[in-house]
């Protein structure tokens, strides 16, 4: 006689119930209450489930909170426990007593153990979530053979949602007889193997993510089965072998498919960071549904597929970064939804499509690093939704509209094209533009003063081309503008003495222009500036030698022959200086004296600014260091953008040797810590920075900060992070909150953080040694559970102890004057 399945075992192992089926309900509620042990509460929250009362007589469970009941039989057939602070404890098999129970939610509870396999043989289970927590294990097998018949292996499941834990193993079999199972997501755990061939056999499946995985093997063709598919998620961190099925071109449902990050290879068509070569598919433009196609980053060739757009509702089109030529289709806004439109670098040619300026949905537009000619589409400039508009390194020609507009531009960036005409007094309407680039064309006549109209300008670009008249008073008008490049224009007349109102200007270039008269006196008083070239110009006079001048040498005033002072061998005649002691005869002892004062007191003051100036340098590096691109660990719903909007100054949290951090908040909600790493040389991803942070995105610990992905140029890295609302342990003991943490809540925070370390230490691959652990690294969640943060700024140890360690990595590890106690070799003790 074969063995009992355990799932038959457990039915006689339990205690006898009681023969009424709600007094057996609430005895498993509260089996469940006692396995789900509550967080240890603290002043600031109640405990969790106190309300499950077990002892009522006669039972109370349907109004237990989470519980719901059918109200004509008293039978629990709901529980919803999402984000209930539970702390430690499991599911236990009792659970399964309850056979009424049709959706058993318990999600972002960071519940730990295993899924209990009673939950495969619930008759009546249809939605079972349990996300975001952190069980381990295998997923529940199907009975062996001859034992339990298959079809009681989840027999009524329409929804499975296991995302976001540390589950590992093979792929349940899902197949054939879960006809019923409309949405499936095993993603962001430890699965491995390869996808079951059984799978398409879910003939009713809408929604498949099997993403964050380490499958391997094909991406088998029988998924093109699904006909009701209609989002695929199956990439990051997967590592298949060959391309897409062509087959995929029958999916005539699917609305989103996403295959990024997975090493596919192959001459078919996959999503971004991949290594895919050849052709798009034509049939792509066929998909009746497609709403999002991101092939980013990969080296296609080929053109876009014609019929692109004609399903009437694409919404998001990405293929930066890849080898496509042809033009640009026609119809990709025929249904008027594309919101989305970025074909950067690239070789497309010819005209901007016409229909795009009647695109009333866009939101951004990002064309720039390709061969397009002709003029820009007037509308265009007055698109209702746009943000940005950026057609930048192209061979656009023609002149800008009379009329611009768009109350949610902020950036308009029309650079290193032929575009010519003058610029439209319109331009003032732009109320939210922050940057206006439109360096290195043809653009002749004044600059019009209602660019001081744009009071949120922070960055004015116009050099390089044919400007003629005056620097506008009006500029005054733009106070948040931190950097105006004019030069290589023919501007004439002074440099308006207004323009030293401007508070955080840290840039102005007027030079290569032929500009006359007298610095103005004010200039040397504005502490912001850190870059100034008025360099070519026919400036006269003399040159203030004091307060933010004593950091410009000569190179920042040459090419202006009527100027004098300091910054040159020759002193101002004493007409032209009166009163300074440059006046003074050069062999005069006394002069000689001042001389030397000065240029120790120039020497002084250029190290004290060195730290203000590098800032200055480094932003004016960002901007110039390319487009931001995301690499994700998970599924995302933001974009590298939206991450880049969040860095503001009013959004910063904290900073330390390591870097800067901002708390952002992305468009859709999402709250992010976005840490700016500062240090040497880490935005060059050639020398293992990649390689080594996606290392660390694998990372999951319920006490380690979740690193989501990073964004990064060819110059700065962002490193981005779950959100912890309640700070750090150091400033909850000694920034006025320790009344919030109890001596219990420390010491659990204290067992927390040594659980996460040892994790680091011991049973991460590859090991981590933090060396910066102290109370300011120690975050807490939003029920005050510790989390340790900066793990990933550490070195990393090899298989032996010792290896190699990443120069950006161990660059910037450790707080100065500090030796962490994880650095001193300890006996294997752990948490567990």
């Amino acid at each position: 006689m074969p063995p009992l399945h355990p799932v038959l075992l457990l039915l006689f192992l339990l205690p006898p119930a009681a023969s009424a089926s709600p007094e057996r309900d609430a005895y498993a509620l509260a089996r469940l209450k006692a396995a789900l042990v509550p967080a240890a509460s603290n002043s600031s929250s109640p405990a969790a489930l106190a309300d499950w009362d077990p002892a009522a007589s006669p039972p109370a469970h349907c109004a237990f909170s989470g519980v719901a009941c059918d109200p004509a039989t008293s039978r629990v057939v709901g529980i919803n426990l999402t984000a209930v602070p539970l702390h430690g404890g499991s599911l236990p098999p009792e659970v399964a007593l309850l056979d009424a129970l049709a959706n058993l939610t318990v999600a972002a509870c960071s519940l730990p153990g295993r899924v209990p396999p009673a939950l495969a043989a619930m008759p009546a289970l249809r939605h079972l979530n349990l996300s975001n927590n952190n069980l381990t294990g295998p997923f529940p097998p199907p009975p062996a053979a001859g034992v339990v018949s298959s079809e009681l292996y989840f027999p009524v499941l329409e929804l499975i949602d296991m995302y976001n834990n540390n589950l590992s193993g093979p792929l349940p079999p899902f197949g054939a007889t879960h006809a019923r199972l409309r949405y499936l997501h095993l993603g962001g755990n430890y699965f491995n193997g390869s996808i079951p061939d059984s799978f398409g056999d879910l003939a009713a499946l809408e929604y498949l993510g099997l993403n964050g995985n380490g499958l391997s093997g094909r991406v088998p063709p029988v998924l093109a089965r699904l006909a009701r598919l209609r989002e695929m998620y199956i990439g990051y961190f997967n590592q298949y072998t060959g391309g897409v099925p062509p087959e995929f071109g029958d999916l005539r449902s699917l609305v989103r498919l996403d295959m990024s990050s997975c090493n596919l290879t192959g001459p078919l068509l996959n999503l971004f960071r991949n290594h895919l070569r050849g052709e798009i598919p034509e049939f792509l433009g066929d998909f009746p549904h497609l709403e999002v196609l991101q092939v980013w980053d990969n080296n296609l060739t080929g053109h876009l597929p014609a019929a692109l757009g004609r399903n009437g509702r694409l919404k998001n089109l990405d293929v930066t970064g890849n080898h496509l030529t042809g033009t640009i289709p026609p119809d990709l806004c025929l249904g008027r939804k594309l919101e989305m439109l970025v074909l950067m670098e690239n070789g497309f040619f010819g005209h901007i499509p016409e229909s795009l300026g009647d695109c009333k949905t866009l939101k951004r537009v990002r064309l720039g690093k390709n061969f397009l000619t002709g003029p820009v589409p007037a509308g265009l400039f007055y698109l209702p939704k746009a943000d940005m508009v950026e057609l930048s390194d192209n061979l656009l020609t023609g002149e800008l509209p009379d009329l611009i507009g768009g109350d949610k531009m902020t950036m308009l960036m029309l650079g290193n094209n032929g575009i010519g005409g003058r610029i439209p007094p319109s331009i003032g309407n732009l109320q939210a533009l922050q940057t206006l680039s439109l360096e290195s064309n043809n653009f002749s006549g004044p600059l019009p003063p209602e660019i001081g109209k744009l009071r949120n300008l922070s960055r004015l670009n116009v050099s390089g081309n044919a400007l003629t008249g005056d620097i506008p008073q009006e500029l005054t008008g733009c106070g948040s503008l931190g950097v105006i490049d004019l030069s290589r224009n023919d501007l004439t007349g002074e440099i308006p003495v207004t323009i030293t109102s401007l508070k955080i200007l840290g840039t102005l270039n007027v030079s290569r222009n032929r500009l006359s008269g007298e610095l103005p006196q004010a200039m040397p008083n504005m502490t912001s500036l850190t870059t100034l070239d008025v360099s070519y110009n026919q400036l006269s006079g003399p040159v203030p030698m004091h307060g933010q001048f004593l950091v410009f040498n000569e190179s920042s005033f040459a090419g202006n022959p009527g100027l004098c002072g300091a910054p040159f061998a020759d002193a101002c005649p004493p007409a032209a200086g009166s009163g300074s002691p440059f006046s003074l005869r050069r062999r005069d002892s006394k002069n000689m004296l001042v001389w030397l004062v000065v240029m120790f007191t120039l020497l002084v003051m250029t190290f004290f600014g060195a730290r203000k100036g590098c800032e200055a340098w480094r932003e004016a590096a960002r901007r110039r260091s390319g487009a931001w691109k995301m690499t994700a660990f998970q599924k995302l719903d933001f974009s590298a953008d939206d991450v880049v909007e969040c860095l503001k100054e009013d959004n910063i949290i904290g900073k330390g040797g390591a870097g800067i951090v901002y708390h952002g908040v992305t468009h859709g909600g999402t709250e992010l810590a976005i840490k700016r790493l500062v240090g040497r040389g880490c935005g060059d991803h050639d020398r293992g920075f990649t390689a080594e942070v996606t290392t660390l995105g694998r990372i999951r610990h319920r006490n380690i900060v979740r690193l989501l992905g990073f964004v990064s140029n060819r110059e700065t890295n962002l490193l981005l992070y779950e959100y912890m609302p309640n700070g750090s342990l150091g400033e909850m003991l000694h920034g006025g909150k320790g009344g919030h943490l109890g001596w219990e809540a420390r010491a659990r925070v204290a067992a927390e953080a040594a659980c996460g370390l040892c994790y680091l230490h011991h049973d991460c691959a590859p090991r981590i040694i933090h060396r910066d652990v102290k109370s300011n690294n120690i975050l807490l969640d939003s029920a005050f559970e510790a989390h340790v943060a900066d793990f990933g700024l550490a070195k990393f140890l090899g298989g032996g102890g010792g290896g190699a360690t990443s120069e950006c990595m161990s660059a910037i590890a450790g707080s100065y004057g500090y030796i962490a106690p994880g650095n001193q070799p300890v006996p294997g003790t752990c948490c567990k």
